[in-house]
């Protein structure tokens, strides 16, 4: 089951991701762009931790 939520967060921190990535571009905000990165990666992680650590 916490392989099905690693997975779950991994989407998740995909989708966040070029989101972020378009706002910073789009709306010239740096910051929020850095924001972004930095809550996508951190989904990304903790989802390949969960999904590494069950298998």
């Amino acid at each position: 089951m916490s392989v099905l939520f690693g997975r779950f967060f991994q989407l998740v921190g995909m989708v966040i991701l070029p989101i972020g990535l378009l706002m910073g571009l789009v709306r010239d905000e740096i910051q929020l762009e850095v924001r972004m990165l930095f809550i996508g990666g951190a989904f990304f992680v903790v989802g390949w931790l969960m999904a590494r650590k069950s298998s």
